[in-house]
């Protein structure tokens, strides 16, 4: 039976509340439109006076300024919208709450959203910010806003501020960091995008989809990474980051200079904030780069004291997992070069063995932290699979088929549970499905099913149809397995079963 594809064909995660003009549509506006210079004229007199009274601390009076000059000059980020969170911000510490203006403006915002009036809605938005500036709602609202219309350098700035409010609660939120890997990757900036979904990954360490993309985006990001001229080029990259956002996500660097550099950045901001449990973390995985695992983890465990918070464990046996991969990677190269060597396949085979019931305790503890978490429940089918648990990872596979990004690879994991049974009409019918709902013909993962698909009708005597199954295969890849072998074995018994009769 083959092994499931570890990657197959899943959807790409989309930021919630997206539609038509994200994906290509005409915007209202766009970032490309150039302002009639009367039109720029009038918003740069509205943030002339709204900085005046905002040095006089009239914070309503230049409110209401900077979101008159919004409306001429909605794309303004500098004086506009920086300026509205200044005097927004000197408004708070002045002790002024946000009162019913705030809930007003966003009932003003989603009644224009739902008319499909998004610049209205951007500017109520705003409005309610302006009485809470620190709202982590209200600023993911006006990243996603901002994001409809086009205006992605707005919406990063806007995701950015969401990002730095989030990582200062005690359970972040992941999506924020999934929309701004997006909207960085929209501008190349394959950096930023890899260390916002690394702290996507840090959120939510099940996430398996996530942590592929950021694998894949690392070598854009290596591209973009060589640039850097020099050690200096880079801590002035750091410092041009906000400082919160810098101090808790890692950047992703590759020389050993790179990492002392970044090193020094992290632990600066940790003693600076020493119980800071996300500065630890980001000290740990930095850490972790650098080699340096026993350091990492013992930082690991003082944020878990710390917080209390399950994802510090879970970030532990993620570097455990890693661990034994290595491990076994390096088992697989000294095998590849001295394939005789009985010792070092008895060894793989036992660190193997380790490495699923040390997965398979993990996840089952992970399934019990979030029940509800579909993805979990796959990994843990997997765990329970391999581990020849066959009867509760086929429970555990029913339940992720209704994870739409994971349906497909639930149905094939099935088709081999029920196999491994001797189930053999069972898993043909998870087979077939899969490959009803499976969208390619010719990749990894379908060549997979329609080999196993080939197997199960084999095995019950259903040598016609088994064969058109290899057929297909080798028609796509005359060299998968032993798809070819077992198509002309299979056509010479039909042929003499049909002889004899």
């Amino acid at each position: 039976m083959a092994e499931p594809e570890k990657g197959g064909r899943e959807p790409e995660e989309k930021a919630p509340e997206t539609d038509a003009s994200a994906q290509g549509a005409a915007p209202e506006e766009a970032e490309a439109v150039e302002l009639a210079p009367e039109v720029r004229k009038m918003a740069e007199g509205c943030f002339d006076r709204a900085e005046q009274a905002t040095n006089r601390g009239n914070y309503d009076y230049a409110i209401a300024l900077y979101l008159e000059g919004l409306r001429y000059n909605p794309l303004d980020v500098e004086r506009g919208h920086r300026g509205l969170r200044e005097a927004a911000l000197r408004r708070r510490s002045a002790g002024k709450g946000a009162g019913l203006g705030r809930v007003f403006s966003q009932g003003k915002a989603a009644f224009s959203q739902m008319l499909g009036r998004n610049k209205d809605a951007m500017l109520s938005l705003e409005a309610a910010l302006a009485r809470d500036p620190q709202n982590i709602l209200l600023l993911t609202q006006m990243m996603q806003v901002a994001r409809r219309q086009n205006y992605t350098d707005m919406a990063i700035w806007f995701g950015e501020l969401a990002a730095e409010e989030t990582l200062r609660t005690k359970k972040p939120q992941k999506q924020i960091f999934t929309t701004l890997a997006d909207l960085y990757e929209s501008r190349k900036r394959y950096l930023d995008a890899v260390n916002a979904l690394n702290q996507a990954v840090r959120i939510d360490p099940s996430d398996r989809m996530l942590d592929k993309r950021a694998r894949d985006l690392e070598a854009a990001a290596s591209i973009e990474e060589g640039k850097l001229e020099s050690v200096s080029d880079f801590h002035e990259m750091i410092r041009d980051r906000r400082t919160a956002t810098a101090s808790a996500t890692q950047q992703v660097v590759r020389t050993k200079e790179q990492l002392d550099a970044q090193y020094e950045e992290l632990k600066a901001a940790l003693d600076a904030d020493a119980e800071n449990p996300v500065k630890m973390q980001a000290l740990a995985d930095c850490q972790a780069h650098r080699g340096n695992i026993d350091d990492a983890m013992s930082l690991l465990k003082k944020a878990l004291a710390v917080s209390g918070e399950y994802r510090y464990k879970a970030r532990m046996d993620e570097i455990h997992m890693a661990q034994y991969r290595q491990r076994l990677r390096d088992l697989d190269s000294r095998i590849e070069a001295e394939p005789d060597r009985a010792d070092l396949k008895a060894e793989h085979k036992k660190i193997s063995g380790e490495r699923n019931a040390f997965e398979l305790e993990i996840y089952t503890e992970r399934q019990k932290q979030y029940p509800t978490d579909l993805g979990i429940r796959f990994e843990l089918g997997l765990r329970q699979y391999r581990t020849g648990r066959h009867d509760e990872a086929i429970v555990s596979f029913q339940q992720a088929l209704r994870d739409p990004k994971r349906a497909v690879q639930a149905l094939s994991m099935l088709g081999k549970c029920f196999f491994a049974k001797e189930l053999y009409s069972e898993a043909q019918n998870q087979f077939h499905t899969a490959l009803q709902k499976y969208e390619l013909s010719g990749d990894a993962l379908a060549k997979e099913l329609q080999y196993n698909l080939g197997l199960t009708l084999e095995k019950q005597g259903k040598l016609a149809k088994a064969t058109e199954s290899y057929s297909r295969i080798v028609q796509q890849d005359y060299q998968y397995l032993d798809a070819a072998e077992r198509l002309g074995s299979l056509r010479r018994k039909v042929e003499a079963d049909e002889a004899q009769q």
